[in-house]
C-alpha cells in the first residue's frame, strides 16, 4: 500500500508542532523524537474527523495547537442522537458509511466504530494522565487533547 496518502501527509505537516527531536543524540548518531501525543490517538482523532464530519456544512476540519493542547474540530453536530456518553458505552452511529468504506478498503479505518472508546481515551489517559475533552456542539464535535510529552518514537 503506498504510503503518501492524504492522512500520512497530514501527520508529516503536522510533525514539527506536536513532536520535538530529543537534546541527546542516541547511538551515536540520531536523535530520538518525542510526541507530545500519542501518534495512534492523534492519527485515529483525524480521521475519525474527516469520516464523521457533516459535509454539507462549508467549514473545514480545524487542527489548532496551543502550547498546552491540540484540539481537533470536526463540522456537524454528532448524528442520529450520538452523545459522548454513548459513544464511551460503545455505541456506533456512522454519518457517513460509504467514506467509512472507502477509508476501511485503504487501511485507515477498521470500520468497527469505536475508536474514541478503544484508542483516543485510552492511549491520552496512559500517555498525558488524562482523557481528552469530548465536545460535542450543534455546530461541531471537537477532541482536546492535553499535551504530554513523555513518549519517544
Amino acid at each position: 500500500m503506498d504510503s503518501g496518502g492524504l492522512m500520512e501527509e497530514l501527520i508529516e505537516r503536522m510533525r514539527p508542532f506536536v513532536s520535538e527531536d530529543a537534546a541527546e543524540v542516541t547511538d551515536g548518531v540520531r536523535r530520538d523524537r518525542f510526541w507530545s501525543y500519542p501518534l495512534e490517538a492523534l492519527r485515529e482523532a483525524l480521521v475519525n474527523a474527516f469520516a464523521h464530519r457533516d459535509w454539507t456544512r462549508i467549514e473545514d476540519v480545524e487542527v489548532v495547537r496551543y502550547a498546552n493542547r491540540l484540539e481537533i474540530k470536526s463540522p456537524g453536530a454528532l448524528p442520529n442522537s450520538m452523545t459522548v456518553e454513548k459513544m464511551l458505552a460503545g455505541q456506533r452511529s456512522a454519518r457517513n458509511p460509504l467514506i467509512v468504506e472507502v477509508l476501511r478498503n485503504y487501511g485507515y479505518v477498521d470500520a468497527r466504530g469505536i475508536g474514541v472508546r478503544t484508542k483516543i481515551v485510552p492511549l491520552l489517559k496512559q500517555f498525558t494522565g488524562m482523557p481528552p475533552d469530548l465536545e460535542p456542539t450543534e455546530g461541531y464535535f471537537l477532541v482536546r487533547m492535553h499535551r504530554g510529552g513523555i513518549a519517544g518514537e
